[in-house]
């Protein structure tokens, strides 16, 4: 049978017909209905099911139409040609879907394209023929047991290894959490994907000599093809870990992370290299106070220690468990993976959660079948806000209609709401009903997904929420911090959100290594897409700024049009940077001074505050501070810093922004002197005061002064803001715990 006579046959036809009906329906579902990496990996499995089972029926149906085994590469061209056909109709589907939506990941997506359903659909077609010509009939059962078996053990993988994402024949591979937007192609994708045509060959050389082998016809030759394409399968997974494929754990805690140390209740993996080292007690000592906190709070002792995995980046997390700005915990495994970037660990107490809770999760998954009440009984057990807490947040979104009800996000819609609203929401009700009807109904719950546990509809209980949402106090600025905070589009509704994910990734990579003009292009590339993106403005405007060109950035810090009111103050500040630097003062501090009546976020109030000092003060202090914002080069400003104190020792802000710095650094009981020289000398404003004393508090703190940390953190609880104080009181508890345990 030849190429024609096989398209043409009922059975392709058919199997074309539904593989082009599917191929449509998936343009009207977001994020996978263009021409993109989802739409590459969904049709990639499907088409591997699709290739074997034509594949397999074609040889097997053709085999009984020669009588000798002349004309196998012809059978096997004609099969790989029908294949060929599928895979073009579908990828012209899926370019019809992004020319019509006006997508922008076209070229991206048109290399997944080969990279995934090409590659997959080789390896399942090979597959299909060689199951077809030996197995006859029963070769396409066969060949898709085969698929099913690899899924499914792609599946334990995910199931048994720390790792999130993890490569697959059928659909290239599995990312890991949505929240990472970017999903470039990677050397390692492409080397696996080589892998899988490996395994094609080995599936052809097979079938040829099945072929010779029935009319022996089979030389050494052959064999030598077989031997060497099993020896390069072979040398591939023996490598896989350094290519990037997979990870186990023996792997990460001998190669990666090879030291460890060993709590009450954890056991702590870190790089002996990484500046995690030095400070490994105090991280041991979060870690310890944080499941004092949380066992309370959540009513349980977990048997069994948790495993927490410190990486020293963001990039390194990302190649070894698939999760870069994600931070993750694992309740099945009792085990956490974090970039231990600050302290305390933000995250940290939000992940814990998720594992202590995996003693009343499910009972194979560990967790809740609600995907709301799982993040969102972590964000009420962590309840740290920025700036307010979740009910208050939540307040603002529900006054301000940007609220979704909560029957569509208890469940799955949750990741379909973008990630700020969907946290806070559901951290606010979980804490209500928590507060409400006590732990205990909560957990089961929590393992059930079901709500009538507490007698009330969910509808009913949300209403119930709403009302003693009404009843709390509406801080001043919120709603104006509301519509900026929560203002970001979900992944899946957002325009070109895979390319636009990329540039900024791109960008701000560029960004970090002082490469202004790189990070120019990225980001006008990607606001091209995204015009009203305040990040990509921001962050465009400050690549000018930086590179010295303040007549550009002041242009692109006017670009305010469609901003809400706090993203508008951003930029605003940046023109006045701008200006400032360029000489003009006097526009400068106008600018500055029109700020303070604005809203605006906590740290930019206090650097309008510290700039207005400056320009105020003028002389030799202001233009310290001057120089010490035109740049990001850490030793410039710390030479500026130094300077200032030299040259005028009774002003205050420089020896704060060098404590800041040291303190951002991880340098505690160097930031200790600095901290307390500004606190001496007295800062130009309130808000300034008290974030010099809470980061002068934790500094004393991370360097074992807990009786003068005790006297800041006094402070802070007599005079302070109603988040400071509660901010304070945790810290003189923690200090009290850490006397007991951590001066044994």
């Amino acid at each position: 049978m030849n190429f024609e006579r096989m398209l043409l046959s009922t059975t392709v036809l058919i199997t074309l017909a539904l593989t082009i009906i599917f191929s449509i329906v998936l343009l009207f579902f977001p994020l996978v209905g263009a021409l993109g990496f989802e739409y590459a990996a969904v049709t990639g499995f499907f088409l591997s099911f699709i290739s074997v089972f034509i594949s397999a029926e074609l040889i097997s149906s053709d085999h009984k139409a020669y009588s000798a085994g002349k004309r196998i590469s012809d059978r096997v061209s004609s099969v790989l040609s029908v294949n060929l056909v599928f895979l073009i109709f579908v990828y012209l589907i899926g370019l019809l879907g992004s020319l019509v939506k006006g997508d922008c990941f076209i070229r991206e997506g048109t290399v997944f394209f080969l990279l995934i359903p090409v590659i997959s659909v080789f390896f399942s077609s090979t597959l299909g023929m060689l199951a077809g010509f030996t197995l006859r009939r029963k070769g396409f059962i066969v060949g898709a047991l085969v698929l099913i078996a690899v899924f499914a053990y792609s599946l334990l993988v995910l199931y048994k290894e720390p790792s999130l994402f993890v490569y697959n024949p059928l659909y290239g591979f599995f990312p890991g959490p949505i929240y990472d937007e970017a999903i470039p192609v990677t050397d390692t994708l492409v080397a696996y994907r080589l892998i899988t045509v490996l395994w094609g060959l080995l599936f052809l050389i097979l079938l040829y000599l099945a072929n010779g082998l029935g009319y022996r016809r089979v030389g050494a030759w052959d064999f030598l093809k077989l031997i060497a394409v099993g020896a390069a399968l072979i040398v591939a997974y023996s490598h896989e870990h350094e290519l990037g494929i997979s990870f186990d754990r023996e792997y990460i805690t001998g190669e990666i992370l090879p030291a460890s140390v060993e709590t009450d209740h954890f056991i702590i993996y870190y790089d002996p290299a990484s500046t995690d080292a030095r400070r490994i007690k105090l991280i041991a000592g979060d870690h310890e106070w944080r499941y004092k906190e949380l066992s309370g709070f959540l009513e349980v002792d977990s048997a069994g220690k948790i495993r927490s995995y410190i990486y020293p980046d963001a990039d390194t997390r990302k190649r070894v468990v698939g999760a870069g700005d994600t931070t993750i915990a694992n309740p099945i495994h009792k085990e956490i993976h974090l970039v231990y970037d600050a302290f305390p660990q933000p995250i940290l107490k939000h992940e814990l959660t998720h594992v202590m809770a995996g003693d009343f999760g499910t009972e194979l998954l560990h967790m809740s079948p609600k995907i709301g009440l799982l993040e969102g009984l972590a964000v009420a057990a962590d309840w740290s806000g920025d700036v307010y807490d979740p009910h208050q947040w939540s307040k603002a979104l529900v006054e301000n209609g940007m609220a979704p009800d909560i029957e569509d996000i208890a469940g799955f819609g949750f990741w379909y709401t973008p990630p700020a609203e969907s946290y806070t929401l559901m951290g606010s009700f979980s804490r209500y009903l928590i507060d409400t009807y006590g732990m205990e109904k909560f957990k089961t719950v929590y393992r059930t997904g079901d709500f009538s546990l507490y007698g009330k509809s969910l509808s009913e209980l949300e209403a119930d929420w709403k009302k003693f949402l009404a009843g709390l106090p509406a801080p001043a600025g919120i709603d104006a911090l509301a519509k900026s905070r929560f203002g970001a589009p979900a992944i899946f509704t957002a325009a070109c959100p895979r390319r636009v994910a990329a540039l900024k990734a791109e960008g701000f990579r560029y960004y970090g290594e002082d490469n202004f003009r790189k990070a120019s292009e990225s980001f006008a590339e990607a606001l091209g897409y995204d015009g009203q993106d305040p990040v990509l403005l921001s962050g465009l405007a400050y690549s000018s700024y930086y590179e010295g060109d303040y007549d550009e950035a002041v242009k692109i810090a006017e670009q305010t049009g469609g901003l809400t009111e706090v993203d508008r103050a951003a930029l605003e500040n940046i023109k006045g940077n701008a200006l400032w630097q360029k000489g003009d003062t006097e526009a400068a501090a106008g600018i500055f001074s029109r700020l303070q009546t604005n809203t605006l976020t906590p740290d930019l109030r206090r650097e309008i505050d510290v700039k207005l000092s400056a320009v105020g003060t003028g002389g030799a202090p202001g233009e310290s501070v001057r120089e010490f914002f035109s740049t990001r080069d850490r030793a410039l400003q710390t030479v500026s810093l130094s300077e200032s104190v030299l040259n005028s020792p009774d002003y205050a802000p420089p020896y704060y922004l060098q404590g800041r710095l040291l303190f951002n650094m991880g340098e505690y009981e160097r930031a200790v002197p600095y901290l307390s020289m500004a606190e001496y000398l007295g800062l130009p404003s309130d808000e300034l005061t008290r974030e010099n004393l809470r980061i002068l508090g934790i500094s004393l703190f991370a360097s074992g002064r807990y009786d003068e940390a005790d006297i800041i953190w006094g402070r802070i609880v007599s005079d302070g803001d109603p988040e400071s104080r509660a901010y304070a009181q945790d810290f003189i508890e923690r200090t009290g715990w850490a006397r007991k345990n951590l001066l044994k």
